[in-house]
């Protein structure tokens, strides 16, 4: 007889339980298998039992460790052999016999079971979801209250797995909708702040400065809304606002004086007219004469009135004309004046902030970029650093080179910074040959370490002068910002440590 197929035996196994009418479970269908091929019934391996009776084993002494985890690598295994020898080696240890040592063998690693929440986990996550409630704010109540109620249930005694899994389902859930309404804040804050600047610069089309006033602060909404961005946005916008503002003034002014000069006008016609009103009236009163005349001699003196009635209008006439010209000349030389305030005013405005020589910031920006990094400490307890900067031996670079020399080195350094540190740190121009580094959210040794690159850097990349490579080198000192400390304050302690790296030699960098 041929020996029967898979096939066959699976085609008789459900006849066979179409006949005994039993539901096809996998376990009616295991047993009617077996029987049709003629196999003995399988014992199916307990795992999740085995599992839990893994969990609650002792572990007080090496050899129960030892057990215990072959015990749960048996189970994982799901070998019957191996599980009765561990077993029977639980067993012999009351008996005082040092169980057999097992056999070497690869074995899946063994996985244990955890029901509840390890407690530094629990803090951790608790600690995460305070913070995420920073970021989110205090508008959503509901938000705020799932929060307060997850934060207490981890920080209440070890939470169970099951009923935190819940919890945090919903939790995000309602997480995803807050996410969005953020999102749908900010593009609404976004568009409403392009209204106001696309609506600003529609007003004064002419303008030139509000014109590129408005660019700017368009292009600084397209960057990402970071708080030194938003601070930039800030500047841009009073900018706006003020460049508006003075446009309203100048137009007021304008409308005013134009006022002024539609009515001097309108003056001067008046008398013109009640001149040429009475220069009609004698050519009038010189027809009617015309007429009555009888002879040449009569008419001599009506000649004479209308000629002198023709005079005096051509000489008001005349006057009229050069006031106007006048006015029409005070007119153009105020517009031009005009002109020239708002492109000073422009120029004003770039050299507020920044040194126009190296292109960092100036004094004035430096202050103000100290005291919006304190701000930000304010809301958020962070570690700043500032660092001064001196370039080692200018001035014998210059006795040897010359000033260009001096000012070259000068622009390099200042490029060779923004392209090597980091785009939150500010740099700064406080004196002639000196330079000031703002290091946010930064502690003194990692600032340390970005300057220690940038002394790398510019090793590798000298300054080309006259086709000559001159090494330059800095020395530098580092302090660390405190909440009490003036924009001035920081800035004469950095130059302290930078004059106490001066003495110790070339290239050093102090900390204070």
């Amino acid at each position: 007889m041929a020996a029967r197929t898979p096939a066959d035996i699976a085609r008789d196994t459900l006849k066979l339980l179409a006949t005994r009418r039993l539901a096809p479970t996998p376990a009616n269908y295991q047993a009617v298998y077996e029987e049709v091929a003629g196999l003995l019934p399988q014992v199916s391996f307990p795992l999740t039992p085995l599992r839990r009776i893994a969990t609650v084993l002792p572990t007080q002494t090496p050899a129960q460790k030892r057990l215990a985890h072959a015990f749960s690598t048996a189970v994982e295994a799901q070998d019957w052999t191996a599980l009765q020898a561990v077993i029977a080696d639980y067993a012999q240890l009351d008996l005082g016999i040092a169980p057999k040592a097992p056999m070497l063998q690869e074995a899946p690693t063994a996985i244990t079971t955890v029901n509840v929440l390890p407690d530094t986990l629990a803090q951790q996550l608790a600690r995460l979801i305070e913070t995420t409630m920073t970021a989110l704010g205090e508008e959503d109540q509901r938000m705020q209250e799932l929060s307060d109620q997850l934060v207490h249930f981890l920080r209440t005694a070890p939470p169970p797995l099951a009923t935190l899994e819940q919890r945090l389902h919903n939790y995000s859930y309602r997480l995803s909708f807050t996410a969005q309404d953020q999102a749908q804040r900010r593009m609404g804050m976004h568009a409403l702040l392009r209204m106001v600047g696309e609506h600003i610069a529609s007003l004064a089309t002419h303008d030139a400065a509000l014109q590129q006033q408005a660019q700017s602060l368009a292009a600084a909404m397209e960057q990402p809304w970071t708080l030194q961005q938003l601070d930039r946005i800030q500047t841009h916008l009073k900018s706006l606002l003020f460049r508006h503002l003075e446009i309203e003034g100048s137009r007021a002014d304008a409308h005013e004086q134009l006022k002024s000069l539609l009515a001097e006008h309108a003056k001067q016609m008046a008398s013109l007219g009640k001149l040429s009103e009475s220069h009609a009236q004698a050519l009038t009163n010189c027809a009617q004469q015309i007429q009555q005349a009888q002879d040449l001699g009569d008419l001599t003196p009506v000649l004479q009135a209308v000629v002198h009635s023709g005079s005096a209008l051509a000489t008001e006439n005349r006057i009229v004309q050069a006031q106007l010209a006048d006015l029409r000349e005070q007119t153009q030389a105020q517009e031009e004046q005009i002109e020239a305030l708002s492109h000073a005013l422009l120029g004003v405005e770039d050299s507020t902030r920044n040194d126009p020589e190296t292109g960092a910031l100036n004094a004035q920006g430096l202050q103000e970029a100290l005291l919006t990094e304190a701000a930000r400490n304010q809301r958020q307890a962070q570690p700043t650093t500032l660092a001064a900067l001196h370039i080692d031996q200018l001035a014998a670079l210059e006795a040897e080179n010359g000033p260009q020399a001096k000012a070259a080195a000068l622009v390099h350094l200042a490029r060779l910074v923004r392209a090597t540190l980091r785009p939150q740190d500010a740099m700064g121009r406080i004196r002639e040959q000196q330079f000031v580094i703002l290091f946010p959210a930064t502690v003194v040794t990692q600032a340390a370490q970005a300057l220690a690159r940038l002394q790398q850097e510019l090793s590798q990349r000298p300054l080309l002068l006259d086709d000559r490579a001159v090494p330059l080198s800095f020395s530098a000192g580092v302090i660390a910002l405190s909440g009490l400390d003036t924009p001035a304050e920081a800035v004469q302690r950095a130059l302290q440590a930078c004059e106490q790296a001066q003495r110790m030699g070339l290239g050093r960098v102090a900390l204070i």
